[in-house]
């Protein structure tokens, strides 16, 4: 069992209402789930990301780079909206993280899994540490929501929003698609 340590951007990745869907309708939700993987596997790999795994109907992914993964991201985020067959919820956190037989460990996962549960349907959520790596950035503009205690995370972490320059996805005109 080899361990590599390093700071990464981990960002994870839900399809709103896919549970109850996969109630309702199982070929539509197993649809998804392949539609999913068709969008966001070359919108990762474009930005240098390294896609982990899938749980559910969620994906983790790993970038060296907090930019790539917001990037990534707006992009995924404009397939999903343009699409017009679901939306996803985002989360990214920039932490340490432990590299194992191909998986993925440590705090920044966690905190990014939260981030992404809290987020609205088409919304990015960040943690102060990406809001950071993201000053220079022109195209990407970031808002300050609120403090929060995640569950399962020692410090209150710090909330942004992401939009970009031009970008219509966001949670204002989001629609559920999948119901």
């Amino acid at each position: 069992m080899t361990q590599n340590r390093q700071l990464a951007a981990i960002m994870f990745t839900d399809i709103v209402g896919y549970t109850a869907l996969m109630g309702n309708n199982e070929q539509k939700a197993f649809e998804l789930l392949r539609k999913n993987r068709e969008i966001q596997k070359p919108i990762i790999e474009e930005f240098g990301g390294q896609w982990i795994k899938e749980l559910g109907d969620g994906v983790m992914a790993s970038f060296s780079a907090v930019s790539n993964a917001v990037y990534a991201a707006i992009k995924i985020q404009e397939a999903c909206y343009y699409s017009k067959a679901f939306e996803l919820r985002i989360g990214i956190h920039q932490g340490e993280v432990v590299f194992e037989n191909g998986d993925v460990f440590g705090d920044a996962v966690n905190i990014a899994s939260r981030l992404q549960a809290l987020a609205p349907p088409a919304g990015i959520y960040v943690s102060e540490s990406v809001h950071r790596n993201l000053s220079n950035k022109n195209d990407i503009r970031s808002e300050f929501l609120r403090v929060e205690n995640l569950k399962n995370v020692k410090e209150p972490i710090q909330i942004y929003k992401i939009f970009s320059a031009g970008n219509e996805v966001n949670e204002t005109n989001s629609k559920r698609l999948i119901n």
